[in-house]
């Protein structure tokens, strides 16, 4: 497990299975931007920042920029005091069986789990903003 620091002072484990230990060989991209199908290596992750209960920002390494769809609002998401990203293995990816598992903002205690229901590559973390608040604006006006 390591410890990250988000943006918004969330402290992050990044979680990975134990069959996942020790088989990452680093020849697979973190991201497969040739099809639709979007990954993120989980051990690369370097922050998070839960703009909403439905939207996470992820950082990759240096230079990528993810933003996390939420199959469903995730109660108190938000305002998490540790967010943590699980899968079967140290890949994440959009068609997976990725999740968010937090501590819940109102009891340090609680964990809750939430789906991820998509993953899509972002120029920067001011983008993943503006793709929030641009579906926000849509989801009001309809």
């Amino acid at each position: 497990m390591r410890l990250i620091r988000g943006s918004l002072a969330i402290a992050a484990i990044v979680l990975a299975s134990p069959f996942a230990l020790g088989q990452d060989n680093g020849d697979e991209p973190a991201a497969d931007e040739s099809s639709e199908r979007v990954c993120v290596n989980a051990r690369s992750i370097r922050n998070f920042d839960a703009f909403t209960d439905k939207y996470v920002y992820v950082q990759e390494g240096s230079s990528k920029h993810y933003l996390f769809t939420m199959r469903n609002n995730c109660r108190s998401l938000r305002n998490a005091n540790g967010i943590a990203i699980k899968d079967v293995t140290s890949r994440v990816c959009a068609d997976g069986f990725g999740e968010v598992v937090y501590r819940d903002g109102m009891s340090s205690q609680r964990l809750a789990t939430c789906r991820i229901e998509n993953i899509e590559r972002v120029e920067s973390k001011d983008d993943a903003k503006a793709i929030v608040a641009a579906r926000k604006e849509s989801k009001d006006n309809e």
